[in-house]
């Protein structure tokens, strides 16, 4: 390839000194012997520019937001690994703290919101229970208020049964009563007159209790029995009203309005540990890429400004040449693909060859109309080339 464009440029000059002979001749007819203008058989037609050496990625890296520069922890020439922290802001511990705090409260709202779906089951049977339980309150209620009122307490033949009772009772008081009196005269420590005021005393008991009994058969509540009752049926209307609502709402699944609440309670978390990663994020500067650190601004302890300069990261292991005057005429006559060769002022015994990976679609600023083209060099390049190093570009012409 190299020795097709210099045959190219030999051909190109004996056209021009041609040119220049044919002028000098002035009014001389004498003929001469006509000049061999045929290209040579391997001749390849190329249009050649200037450029310059670049990386194909590099960067100026600055921080987000101002601070103190508290860690510089790379200088000039150093290589790093993408991700790599390059230099830190102050307060990153805390900023770090607040990150992991927000990232267990985000576990711990996941958690919540998964419990709720795993444990629906247990949450219905649960519901399921306190209604029964509720009702069984309800329905003991109701029977206590309805067994207390008038006309309820008793039906009539258990009346009529303590009121037998009662005649009974009275016939035993009588009997126990004129025992008592045959014996009342004799000493207070006689053992038979003791005895007959015992059986006295338990006649009568007896009879009161079977009174106290037919009475309230026969009687209703006072105002205050009544409105205790009332309160106990209204107290057990509503735990089962309550009960009702909480299983409705989980007798097909979780709770609605629990896992509203989670959900917000999840999507807090996660808003909370995204802004705590760019308030970490700010604080740290890390490497975009992989790459070599080319320039570095700043020193450790300086104060930097959001967006200030810090460094330069540059991917030195894939260098491109960007032409710098390819005019308007040359540019379209080419195309993305086609093949160059690349030789170097600095480096007069280095030839690569490359190929045409991008044209720019505007004419770049400056004086002439020129648009930068980039060659991805083929080969592996010699350490000896460096970026910013002057290049010459053949670029070949399809046929």
């Amino acid at each position: 390839m190299k020795n097709n464009n210099r045959a190219s440029r030999v051909f190109a000059l004996s056209l021009v000194l041609a040119f220049l002979l044919s002028a000098c001749s002035g009014g001389e007819t004498t003929p001469t012997e006509p000049a061999n203008m045929t290209p040579p058989e391997d001749f390849t037609p190329v249009v050649s520019a200037t450029g310059v050496v670049e990386p194909e990625r590099w960067a100026t890296l600055s921080f987000a937001s101002g601070g103190q520069v508290t860690d510089l922890l790379i200088s000039r020439g150093n290589t790093v690994a993408e991700g790599a922290i390059l230099a830190q802001l102050g307060n990153v511990e805390q900023a770090r703290a607040a990150l992991s705090a927000a990232e267990l409260e985000l576990i711990n709202a996941r958690q919540a919101l998964d419990d709720l779906y795993e444990n629906a089951a247990l949450h219905t049977a649960r519901a399921r229970l306190a209604l029964a339980n509720a009702r069984d309150v309800l329905d003991d209620a109701d029977y206590n208020w309805r067994v207390q009122q008038e006309g309820f307490r008793a039906s009539d033949e258990t009346i009529d049964e303590a009121e037998a009772n009662l005649i009974l009772a009275e016939n035993e008081v009588d009997r126990a009563k004129d025992a008592y009196d045959r014996l009342s005269g004799r000493a207070e420590d006689d053992p038979a007159r003791a005895l007959a005021l015992s059986n006295l005393s338990a006649a009568r008991q007896h009879r009161d209790a079977i009174i106290r009994r037919l009475n309230w058969y026969k009687g209703e509540p006072t105002d205050i029995e009544q409105a205790i009752l009332d309160a106990e049926v209204a107290e057990a209307e509503a735990r089962v009203a309550s009960t009702e609502r909480d299983y409705e709402q989980v007798k097909d699944g979780p709770d609605p309005d629990a896992v509203e609440l989670a959900e917000a309670r999840l999507a807090n978390a996660e808003a909370a540990v995204r802004a705590a990663e760019q308030s970490l994020s700010d604080r740290e500067l890390r490497a975009a890429f992989a790459g070599t650190v080319s320039d570095v601004y700043i020193r450790e302890g300086e104060f930097v400004a959001p967006g200030q300069p810090i460094l330069v990261l540059a991917d030195l292991e894939n260098l491109v040449v960007e032409t710098t005057d390819l005019n308007e005429i040359d540019v379209a006559q080419i195309s993305v693909g086609n093949q160059a060769t690349v030789t170097f002022d600095a480096l007069p015994d280095v030839s690569l060859q490359g190929t045409v990976t991008y044209i720019a679609p505007k004419a770049s600023e400056g004086t002439g109309v020129n648009y930068p083209v980039e060659v991805r060099l083929d080969e592996d390049l010699p350490e000896s080339v460096r970026w910013g190093m002057t290049a010459f570009v053949d670029i070949e012409l399809a046929e």
